[in-house]
């Protein structure tokens, strides 16, 4: 009998956690699956749940102290990046009351909202009450960089150093592979790990030791002992990756895994 999508990422996911007895080595080839082909280049984007948008654009209040870029071009999730943040954070498009969009973090908190009129209120910490943001042009669509196979296990294992003094225990990161990856597929878990050397920071106290980095259908992660597993997606792009928010929540034990 043939198995859905979700069942069949369930079942990779449970054989990755199967492997938790494992002895973990740093940044060793472990057996897995093959990484799935990253999309074609010249695919037509997927448009937005609600509106459309064919790239991302640049946004910032009038006094200029926030500045972001917002990408609508992705599919059932939008991105956007805060000028200052190095990571890419994915956000939910839900309809407005009266109209519009209203885009949500991973954690139900209002991070942007599209007026009926196509206007832009922008929330954060500072500005819990919203404030309007103005366009200043075009941008490159919120993608991960290309990087060699050789350049990303160089960074993965600084990262892999940084978290080890971070905590002030051993951290190791192993990638489950049986073959180099391609420098798109690269990108997404190279940009994963950076994920979790800022969740594990942001955690603080943490049990965590190991780190298992696998290839899958959805973005996940979960905590099993002493090892975090964290599953990508590349063919999702930032989409395809946990973020540090999941990360430090799972570490900390708040949250036991689910699927992004």
């Amino acid at each position: 009998m043939s198995q859905s999508l979700p069942a069949r990422g369930a079942a990779a996911f449970a054989a990755a956690l199967a492997m938790a007895s494992a002895p973990g080595v740093a940044l060793a080839w472990q057996r897995g699956e093959s990484p799935p082909a990253p999309p074609a280049q010249n695919a037509a984007p997927m448009q937005g749940l609600y509106t459309e948008s064919p790239g991302a654009t640049r946004y910032s209040t009038p006094d200029g102290q926030v500045r972001f870029v917002f990408d609508r071009s992705g599919g059932r999730a939008a991105l956007v990046r805060f000028e200052g943040d190095p990571e890419v954070h994915v956000l939910r498009p839900v309809m407005a009351a009266g109209g519009g969009e209203i885009y949500t973090t991973e954690d139900g908190n209002i991070q942007l909202r599209v007026t009926p009129h196509g206007g832009i209120i922008v929330y954060t910490r500072t500005m819990r009450t919203g404030a309007p943001v103005s366009e200043d042009g075009s941008a490159a669509p919120l993608t991960p960089a290309a990087v060699a196979f050789e350049q990303m296990m160089a960074r993965m294992r600084y990262l892999q150093e940084q978290a080890r003094r971070q905590a002030g225990q051993t951290v190791t990161f192993t990638l489950q592979t049986r073959q180099e990856v391609p420098p798109q597929v690269a990108g997404v878990i190279l940009d994963a790990a950076e994920r979790v050397r800022e969740g594990l920071a942001a955690a603080q106290t943490t049990n965590v030791h190991r780190v298992l980095i696998v290839i899958g259908p959805t973005a996940r992660v979960a905590l099993q002992g002493d090892l975090l597993i964290v599953q990508v997606a590349p063919q999702l792009g930032y989409a395809g990756r946990p973020s540090s928010t999941a990360i430090r929540n799972v570490a900390t034990g708040a949250v036991q895994g689910p699927e992004q």
